[in-house]
């Protein structure tokens, strides 16, 4: 069974197949150039990695959207972000502010939704069960380029110079399901401390022998603006 993305202009056979079965159907499908060169194959990694971050996807009936917030502070990092999706959006990103009440600031956020589409539909049902984002059990897309964009939306330094992973939301056995893979597939020394604030909840902490080894993965991967959660 093929699976319906929304495909660059290196269309594949498979998928020129899967558009003349789209178009004999009638089943809608999107078709868009590639973003800033990236192949469909990367867009996937970047998306499996901003789900593990700060992405979420919301299901509209038949398909489902990527969504994107970030605080204007990191700015930078959100406009790269949003370029490699942006012929995914049906419309410009948007700006919004917010006034609270307990620091009595206004902080202002960035953030951009895509279109509807099979391709984040495929990631919907890999991460999501009954709405609540959870671990797919297949973590074969947590590449370098996943990675980097996971440590550019959820990594923060650590005192003693490693790096945390802020997986608050997931539940401790996915925090350490994906410790394990970490572990085992880039040789990074790690533990899941408690996360600070939520009952129960884990943090990945990557220690500072293995600060080196994170570098050479993901170093060529991450923008300029996000360089300093790897001490760089």
């Amino acid at each position: 069974m093929h699976h319906m993305y929304a495909v660059g202009l290196d269309v594949s056979l498979n998928q020129l197949d899967f558009l003349c079965l789209a178009a004999l159907t009638g089943f809608p499908i999107i078709l868009i150039p590639n973003s800033k060169g990236y192949s469909i194959g990367e867009i996937r990694e970047i998306l499996f990695g901003s789900i593990l971050g700060d992405g979420t996807l919301e299901f509209l009936g038949s398909n489902a959207r990527f969504g994107f917030v970030q605080s204007i502070i990191h700015k930078s990092y959100f406009l790269f972000l949003y370029s490699i999706f942006k012929n995914y959006c049906g419309s410009p990103y948007r700006t919004s502010d917010y006034f609270d009440p307990r620091t009595r600031k206004t902080y202002t956020s960035l953030s951009f939704s895509t279109l509807a589409s099979m391709l984040f539909t495929e990631f919907y049902f890999m991460f999501y069960v009954n709405g609540i984002k959870l671990i797919p059990t297949d973590l074969s897309l947590l590449t370098p380029l996943a990675l980097a964009h996971w440590i550019m939306q959820d990594g923060s330094n650590g005192s003693s110079g490693g790096l945390y992973l802020c997986t608050d939301s997931f539940t401790p056995e996915d925090t350490k399901r994906l410790a394990l893979f970490l572990a085992t597939k880039y040789s990074l020394k790690v533990t899941t401390p408690k996360a600070p604030g939520k009952k129960g909840a884990l943090r990945i902490y990557v220690w500072v022998q293995s600060i080196n080894t994170l570098r050479s993965l993901v170093l060529t991967h991450m923008h300029p603006s996000m360089m300093y959660k790897l001490g760089v």
